[in-house]
């Protein structure tokens, strides 16, 4: 079964418990039966037997597991479908976050000052991206100068390549690392 099969199966059960339990709740409301009676049918049949108990329980924990996974895959969802969208006279070009985080890391893997590198690309409404670059650097490095050159470097290259205005770019120095001299 593939992923979204899977997926969509999933979301049509918890189509089908939601609109199970909203009838449910209707029904109530429209005095189509009591709560009283409910409650007595619904315990009698949980408490009949211990094996009721037992699927019951796996039913909760299922649901739970359902809510849980159908909000995970949203927010993967979410993420994996925002580009940058660039209009032009003969069309539309999308340009992922993926594809400006790479080459975000293009240019900033040739200097020498950094050793590690996290981009963060947040689009605006206004138009164009911001930034923000989490970085590792060696020990001795000019941070003012190191970011300036970084920022002027990535903004410019970013514009060039794809044509993507750069608002801002916030640099964070999340480590420095200490070479042991010998």
């Amino acid at each position: 079964m593939s992923k979204e099969s899977f997926n969509n199966l999933i979301f049509v059960l918890f189509l089908v418990v939601s609109i199970s339990i909203s009838g449910i709740f209707l029904a109530l409301s429209l005095r189509l039966f009591s709560l009283e009676n409910l409650f007595f049918k619904t315990n009698y049949l949980i408490y009949s037997s211990f094996i009721n108990q037992i699927v019951l329980g796996i039913v909760g924990v299922l649901l739970i597991f359902l809510a849980i996974y159908l909000i995970w895959q949203k927010t993967q969802i979410d993420k994996g479908n925002l580009s940058v969208v660039q209009k032009t006279s003969f069309g539309e070009i999308k340009i992922s976050i993926g594809s400006i985080k790479r080459l975000a890391l293009k240019v900033i893997k040739g200097m020498a000052e950094i050793r590690e590198i996290r981009p963060e690309v947040n689009i605006l409404k206004s138009g164009g991206i911001n930034i923000d670059l989490h970085l590792s650097v060696k020990q001795d490095v000019n941070i003012p100068e190191l970011s300036e050159k970084v920022q002027r470097k990535l903004k410019e290259y970013l514009l060039e390549t794809s044509g993507i205005e750069t608002k801002e770019i916030k640099i964070h120095i999340d480590k420095i690392f200490y070479e042991e001299k010998k």
